[in-house]
């Protein structure tokens, strides 16, 4: 039996951070190689961070990603280890998975596919990999199987999977029995299951081991990446690593026989068939080495409990009512808040405007737990330093009900809580409004409501000036997509973490939180109708319409991008409840909404991505800022459901 131990590592990198980056993944490798792990892979681009964007064009980004994996290699003792950096031939740049072992580096493998669409932007700074075999600061580069003294291994990068066409299979016909896959794969709630699916999939399509490993953490500023780490026979999943830790990088690690993949591959005749050579240009390295097997014992003790039925699990009590989705989601803002505020290293604090509503005591929660994760968890004690909260009263409009709201949240949480009264500040910015207009009769009613949410902003970024605070913005998708916010108001901050949630999202997460965490306040929250209280006795769901509908027809138009009459005629279908001319109301005030406020989210701050839908034009919403709809519109006026 040829028993390989394998691991991969999820590290949690900063962009251009060579020191810090290095770090971890030297304390990976060193925790692999004393777990006597034969073979780790790390994540794409870990050197140098992923999210390059234009840095790339440095020369000292490339520099220090080559002198940095020099370093590595020469520590890289009794272990083979995949590493991943940018690399440069002539003026073409290449996204590379290095193999180092024994001291030296052996060769790179370069990606080949770049994605363009979605939050990717890979094509306009990297070159997709022509195929074949050339050399790059002396070492082989391009398509190319390791010929290792336990058996013959190969890479290929990230998206490299996803494709129908993936260069791995032709490197499995030149003999490759591991693939590994370093990868940064952005985050979205149960996005791992997907993953696990996937290379499930390839492992058993190819009749190879398959090692994926993953980034942990922000390593920009508006990218998730969830960890993690999966390792798969062709039978099944035999490693996985735990995603959204709070740790700098975690290791998961498995034992696989090669041999019992030669057999299954002497076995199968369609895998025999199609594993003749078809005249790729890939060449095979030999490195040397000698191969200490994994221990029986070892191996023995991952296999199934049953043979025949191995992927059954006992089933959970009753009584556990977790929602895997909610959990991760909420874990996943956690994650890159913490991330955000450490890797910034600008802040000593979150400031947060408690309103008593939804949005404002979400984001309290996400504080609350990135506190507690700081220093990776070990100041947990004293999360409460991190966070002060304030309600900024203005007495013409708020009311009791959510000042109390506010006040008990903070309690409960055991965090800062103080009032300050805007009401003179309000009362004086409107009477310069009427100086600047030559009367008070001139000034909108919207400029009235607004002043208000401008003066607590200025309060909050003063505030934070002074405080060294990370002012949050509590502002959500449902609201950004209609320009429910006020420039300059309730949209200025340093962070806006839940701006890529759905209000109806964010009243279901809420509910789940207070039920699973016993929080009495979050409940006390969820009985208050959502309201600006910009307004005498204001509600959004009348200035705007019923969340779950305008969450509706965000989704199908803006991700689904469906036409407006084709939008407006399932909205209908899945709310029988209201009359189909309401909802053609609402569907042409959504759309003007959201055709004419593209101006207001391309000055939203910095905020995190954590679901397929998102309205950040840096993140993948290319939305042009002036165009027509009217064609949309007049089409919605005449459309008519089906029959």
């Amino acid at each position: 039996m040829r028993l390989v131990k394998l691991a991969t590592a999820a590290v949690s990198v900063k962009v251009g951070d060579f020191t810090g980056n290095a770090a971890c993944l030297r304390a990976a490798m060193k925790a692999a190689q004393k777990d006597g792990v034969h073979l780790l892979v790390t994540p794409e681009l870990a050197i140098s961070g992923y999210s390059l964007e234009d840095r790339i064009h440095w020369p000292d980004i490339m520099l220090q990603s080559w002198a940095t994996l020099t370093e590595l290699a020469e520590e890289s003792k009794d272990m083979f280890c995949f590493v991943g950096l940018p690399v440069r031939l002539g003026p073409l740049t290449y996204n590379a998975a290095a193999l180092i072992g024994n001291g030296k580096i052996h060769g790179l493998i370069l990606k080949k596919n770049m994605p363009s669409y979605s939050i990717f932007y890979e094509g306009r700074n990297w070159n997709e990999w022509e195929g074949g075999v050339t050399e790059i600061n002396g070492v082989p580069a391009g398509d190319l199987v390791f010929d290792l003294p336990f058996g013959k291994v190969t890479a290929e990068i990230c998206e490299d999977l996803w494709t129908a066409n993936p260069p791995a299979l032709a490197r499995v016909r030149h003999g490759a029995e591991i693939v590994c896959n370093p990868s940064a794969s952005p985050f979205t709630p149960r996005k791992n299951q997907e993953r696990k699916r996937l290379i499930l999939g390839a492992a058993n399509s190819l009749k190879s081991i398959y090692a994926y490993a993953n980034i942990l953490g922000c390593d920009n500023s508006r990218l998730v990446f969830d960890g993690g780490g999966i390792i798969a026979t062709p039978d099944r999943v035999v490693a996985q690593g735990e995603i959204l830790s709070k740790e700098k990088w975690t290791l998961a690690s498995g034992i696989v026989d090669l041999d019992d993949l030669t057999r299954m591959r002497a076995e199968n005749t369609t895998w025999r068939t199609a594993s003749d050579d078809n005249g790729d240009t890939i060449d095979t390295i030999k490195a040397e080495g000698a191969f200490k097997p994994a221990r029986l014992k070892d191996y023995v003790a991952q296999m199934p409990r049953s043979f025949y039925a191995p992927n059954t699990t006992r089933p959970k009590p009753k009584a556990d009512k977790r929602n895997a989705y909610l959990d991760e989601l909420f874990d996943g803002l956690v994650l890159g808040m913490r991330d955000y505020f450490e890797k910034v290293g600008a802040f000593q604090r979150y400031l947060i405007a408690l309103s008593g509503g939804r949005d404002s005591a979400l984001c309290l929660l996400i504080a609350v737990e990135a506190a507690k994760w700081m220093n990776e968890g070990k100041d947990k004690k004293t999360y409460a330093d991190r966070i002060n909260t304030i309600y900024l009263p203005n007495k013409a409009y708020s009311t009791s009900d959510t000042e109390n709201a506010a006040r008990a949240m903070a309690e409960e949480l055991g965090v800062p809580f103080q009032i300050v009264s805007i009401s003179e500040e309000s009362a004086l910015a409107k009477e310069k409004s009427a100086e600047i207009l030559g009367d008070e009769k001139l000034i909108h009613p919207l400029a009235l409501q607004n002043l208000q949410a401008r003066v607590r902003g200025a309060m909050m970024l003063n505030w934070g000036n002074s405080a060294g605070g990370l002012v949050l913005v509590t502002a959500n998708l449902s609201e950004a997509a209609v320009g429910y916010t006020t420039t300059g108001g309730d949209n200025e901050g340093g962070f806006s973490p839940i701006a890529n949630i759905p209000k109806s999202l964010i009243s279901e997460l809420l509910d789940y939180l207070a039920d699973r965490d016993g929080l009495k306040s979050v409940k006390d929250v969820l009985a208050i109708p959502p309201s600006a209280e910009l307004a005498d006795d204001q509600k959004d769901e009348d200035d705007l319409m019923p969340y779950v509908v305008l969450d509706d027809l965000l989704y199908l138009y803006a991700r689904k991008r469906l036409s407006l009459a084709n939008t407006w005629q399932i909205a209908c279908l899945r709310h029988p409840d209201y009359d189909p001319e309401q909802v053609r109301a609402w569907t042409t005030d959504f759309a003007r909404r959201f055709a004419q406020n593209q101006w207001k989210r391309d000055q939203h701050p910095v905020s995190l991505k954590v679901m397929d839908l998102d309205l950040d034009p840096k993140t993948g919403f290319r939305f042009p800022v002036t165009q027509s709809i009217q064609h949309e519109l007049d089409d919605l006026a005449k459309a008519k459901l089906p029959k």
